[in-house]
């Protein structure tokens, strides 16, 4: 990686599949863009990133879920969820770039409520401005995973799973990629602000509603376990860091915990979501 971004995060895809030239054109990029928000710091600024950011880390997470139950799924012969599992985690994953994206506004908060298609599109485009190749064949890679799912919504194929269906690894490798991109964004801004905001922030709790606040229609509901991980934030980081660096140990063992079984008596034939924490990400 890079000597500018000046980070301790091993970028194994995106040094793969990027060369220097293209890491560091993309860098000068997102960091004037970064740095032009930095020097105008504000409240508001300060809690629609946190916000972001925290809910990206949120997707990294459920992708890992989402993949480790495809994995546990496979081996029990449950293939039925695979089509609905391999995209979702594919979609979560492509949010949480967009989530850490300076070039995706905030929008109201329409930006957490962006269709499947546009988010497709966009992380198409954003991979397509290190490598147009490599952010074609994602798109093009994600958007199969989602009309493959969608025979499965609408009609149905009698002889279940063809032919079409997407590799596991290669799902995983997207994934990472994808994941290292959003890293890799969170921490160009975490040093636009170390570089150029000299002060403390309060946090608009109006703001931080889109990350534990649930429901619409017909239900509505507030998320304890992620208010408590925001008002964490808000009393002890008070800033925007890199996701990894907003990943504590706490919180990782209980996001995968809340998916862990009733009954742990049999755990090598339920689901165990402490299997593979690191299947897409090195979470602490």
């Amino acid at each position: 990686m890079i000597d500018e971004l000046d980070d301790y995060f091993e970028y194994t895809c995106m040094d793969i599949e990027f060369d220097t030239i293209q890491i560091k054109k993309r860098h000068e990029s997102i960091n004037s863009k970064f740095t032009e928000a930095a020097k105008s710091w504000d409240k508001v600024l300060n809690s629609q990133w946190i916000a972001r950011d925290y809910l990206a880390v949120k997707m990294i997470l459920s992708s890992s879920i989402l993949l480790s139950s495809v994995q546990f799924a496979n081996e029990k012969n449950l293939r039925i969820v695979e089509p609905y599992l391999i995209y979702y985690s594919l979609l979560s994953c492509s949010r949480a770039v967009i989530f850490t994206s300076p070039f995706t506004d905030w929008n109201n908060g329409e930006l957490f409520t962006m269709t499947h298609k546009k988010t497709i599109n966009i992380v198409g485009d954003i991979i397509s401005q290190y490598c147009k190749s490599k952010g074609e064949e994602i798109k093009s890679f994600i958007d199969w995973a989602r009309e493959y799912r969608e025979i499965f919504s609408y009609k149905f194929p009698s002889n279940g799973l063809t032919e079409h269906h997407l590799s596991l690894d290669k799902t995983i490798e997207v994934c990472t990629l994808l994941c290292e991109i959003a890293q890799f964004q969170s921490k160009i801004l975490e040093n636009a602000i170390d570089k150029h905001v000299k002060s403390d922030f309060q946090l608009d709790w109006n703001i931080l509603g889109v990350g534990y606040k649930y429901g619409d229609a017909n239900f509505k509901f507030i998320d304890k376990e992620d208010g408590y991980r925001l008002d964490y934030i808000y009393r002890k980081q008070k800033r925007p860091y890199s996701l990894h660096l907003i990943m504590t140990e706490g919180m990782v063992e209980d996001f995968f915990g809340a998916w862990y079984p009733e009954d742990d008596s049999n755990l090598n034939e339920v689901y165990n979501p402490d299997a593979n924490w690191q299947i897409i990400f090195p979470v602490p």
